[in-house]
């Protein structure tokens, strides 16, 4: 229990509020000191810079007073915000979950409010005058900021006289009450009952102020303005491979980063290793066969989620693999080089027998035959050089490619840092036969043959392309507007492992050393994995009908998989209203096997028995499945409504007093704000805003001569700072 001092500036405790954190442990109080008539001290009192229970606090952000009560609240029933802890205390005494914000009116951007995060419905309560508006337009802003935002009403109470709270509410039905001792249970239930009813009707006006009309307006509190974007999966340990779980996790706390970017760069580089190398037959006897390739990409702010790090950490596991690899061609090369000289040496001695047997009047047709045989054979292993195995390659041009992947019929991953540049270039008319061949090359299955009159002709077999790289949201938008406009040829579809996950909230600083053991133990089971014969690992092969070893499902896992099939085509696919996302799910029909298949691969590479796709393949690889459709509703919902991005963006430059009061759009051109200059939606984005009550029209007076003016736009008073 926390002592507080009996008086402060002389004027002695009336009383005092807990601030408690989630599991009921003591933060700090909030003291009350007043002299009846006299205007009231309200300090806190905590611990600062390690000294004990002082007045003040320096905690940035602030906690929320309640965090005890949240943390044992149903995440679906809703939560109250209001200001002051007398007025929390107070609706929690009538069994209300109720919460408050330190430091008054002005301080709610100094609060923690992440708690709220993922709740289902708040709302706000704020004072009957001009502060407590703005203080509930603060909370409402920092909640909408929250990854996964409550839906927030806020509620006037009526026949509040100015400057009237709840506390003075609740008295208006609970004679004799002292406004601090909680209120008799048999009243509980009736006042929530009344409560109930008020935040079921439409929220009432708040302030009054002059308008362009020289009459008043009547300003209702503003609506939200905030991005469209859905809330994610995160990347939770048991999605994670568990012989990977260890290192990523590692990965991921040292960088402070989300756990989805090392996680996803890491199985596109299993999925390129194993490449076409063998595939997966999901039905039993049909001979429907997917190739385990996949496309990821990393999408976050730059410098803000670390994405590059991120990969590259994961991608020094391959890089280290193409050095070994490196190392192999390095030493064949050099026995092939003194095989030359061998096989040198035999065709200068066989033209010497030759011009020797010429001389003979009649050459000897024995001899001649021995001759032919010989050099028949030396030619054959000149031709027999080495050839480099690689896994990855920053080259994207068709003639390139083509060579690489003669050499490596497994196939290749291609990793691009911004793949923005990559699809940029797709995009020109010279770039569109590139663009084909990489859309190609996803399939896994398909052969090319590249003829020139300067190289001759080169032919791949198989084109396999494994892609990775990173992607800024702004730069992704433009893309997802074409593809939505009828300009989709698939080729975003096929990022079937883009992730977008939530940035880091709570940053800590961490210097440790990288857990090396792990990572080395992922290097063993890719290195098996390159080396192997699949057939050792179970596959099946026929070589007169089958181009590569292949695996089915055992009885378990094809029950998985017939069940999560047929779910996607007669439920997900025909209830979808996005056409992108019903692309999307076309995909899906190969995304799961190929998951399964990689996830099967790496287990047994692990030391797990050699067979059929287990069912704890198959589910995991579903799990997968539920977790990156979570990503990609929000990568779409970017495509959805640049009226609406535009409207988040001018609020949000509006509320930081970018703007005069009143503007016209010649103000907002005259600013060049990035994604409200040429082209940007305003005029939309403008009467989004009108309709969520941040701006009134006025039309211009039209004037006797000259251009007819721009109209004008006023501001909600309630929505500047």
């Amino acid at each position: 229990m926390i002592q507080l001092p009996k008086t402060y500036n002389n004027k002695p405790l009336l009383f005092a509020w807990t601030y408690n954190d989630a599991k009921g442990e003591a933060l700090g109080v909030v003291g009350r000191y007043q002299v009846e008539g006299s205007k009231k001290d309200v300090v806190p009192f905590f611990r600062r810079r390690g000294a004990d229970w002082t007045p003040g606090i320096d905690a940035n952000p602030r906690p929320l007073f309640g965090l005890d009560r949240l943390a044992a609240h149903d995440k679906a029933k809703a939560v109250f915000i209001v200001e002051g802890e007398p007025c929390a205390t107070a609706l929690q005494s009538i069994g209300l979950c109720a919460v408050t914000s330190l430091g008054g009116s002005q301080a709610a951007k100094k609060a923690d409010w992440t708690p709220l995060n993922g709740f289902g419905a708040v709302y706000i309560l704020p004072d009957n005058d001009e502060p407590g508006e703005r203080y509930a337009a603060d909370v409402a802003e920092c909640l909408a900021a929250l990854p996964q935002p409550p839906k927030i009403k806020t509620v006037r109470l009526p026949n509040l006289d100015k400057g009237s709270d709840v506390v003075d509410w609740l008295e208006g039905w609970v004679s004799g009450w002292d406004r601090f001792a909680p209120i008799d249970s048999g009243l509980h239930e009736a006042l929530q009952a009344k409560l109930r009813e008020i935040i079921s009707q439409p929220s009432t006006s708040a302030v009054t102020t002059g308008n362009p009309a020289e009459g008043g307006t009547s300003w209702n509190s503003p609506g939200e303005i905030r991005p469209k974007i859905p809330p994610v999966k995160p990347m939770a340990p048991e999605l994670i491979p568990s012989p990977f779980r260890d290192w990523l996790a590692d990965v991921s706390h040292r960088m402070q980063t989300p756990a989805d970017f090392p996680v996803i760069s890491t199985i596109v580089i299993f999925s390129s290793v194993i490449g076409a190398g063998c595939g997966i037959r999901p039905k039993q006897r049909d001979g429907w066969e997917v190739i385990p390739n996949l496309w990821g990409a990393c999408i976050g702010r730059p410098s803000v989620c670390l994405k590059s790090p991120s990969m590259k950490e994961a991608l020094g596991i391959l890089d280290r693999l193409q050095f070994v690899f490196g190392e192999i061609f390095e030493r064949e090369k050099r026995e092939s080089d003194f095989d030359g000289m061998v096989n040198s040496s035999i065709q200068k001695d066989l033209k010497a027998r030759l011009d020797k047997e010429a001389k003979k009047q009649t050459m000897d047709s024995r001899e001649l035959d021995l001759m032919r045989a010989e050099f028949l054979e030396a030619e054959e292993k000149s031709k027999q050089q080495p050839a480099r195995r690689l896994f990855k390659t920053n080259e994207t041009t068709i003639q390139s490619m083509t060579a690489l992947q003669a050499q490596n019929p497994r196939g290749l991953m291609v990793f691009r840092d911004e793949l923005t540049g990559l699809l940029v270039k797709w995009d020109r008319e010279d770039g569109a036969d590139e663009r084909a061949y990489f859309l190609e090359g996803w399939n896994g299955n398909g052969a090319y043959t590249d003829v020139k009159i300067a190289r001759g002709v080169t032919e791949a077999k198989q084109i396999c392309i494994s892609l990775l790289g990173g992607i800024q949201p702004d730069k992704l938008k433009a893309y997802l507007h074409q593809a939505q406009q009828g300009g989709n040829d698939g080729m975003i579809q096929r990022l079937q492992l883009a992730v977008w996950p939530d940035e880091p909230k709570n940053w800590q600083l961490i210097d440790t050393a990288p857990n090396r053991e792990h990572k080395h133990a992922a290097f063993v089971i890719l290195q098996k994995l390159a080396e192997t014969d699949f057939i050792e690992f179970g596959a099946s092969f026929d070589p007169e009908h089958d181009d590569r070893p292949y695996f089915r499902f055992d009885e378990y896992g094809q029950a998985v998989f017939f069940a999560w099939l047929t779910e996607l085509q007669t439920v997900k696919i025909p209830s979808e209203e996005n056409p992108l996302m019903v692309e999307h799910f076309g995909k899906f029909r190969s995304l799961m096997p190929s998951l399964a298949l990689i996830f099967h691969l790496i287990d047994i590479a692990s030391g797990k028995p050699a067979g059929p796709v287990t069912e704890t393949a198959a589910r995991l690889a579903v799990t997968w499945c539920d977790y990156l459709e979570s990503h990609a509703r929000r990568i779409y919902a970017m495509a959805e409504s640049p009226e609406q991005e535009a409207a988040v963006r001018l609020a949000g430059k509006i509320k930081a007093g970018g703007l005069p009061n009143p503007f016209t759009t010649r103000d907002i051109d005259r600013k060049g704000w990035h994604g409200l200059d040429k082209g940007a939606p305003i005029k939309t984005a403008l009467d989004i805003l009108i309709d969520e009550g941040w701006l009134i029209e006025q039309p211009p007076e039209m004037p006797s001569v000259g251009r007819r003016p721009l109209p004008s736009y006023h501001i909600n008073p309630l929505v500047i700072r």
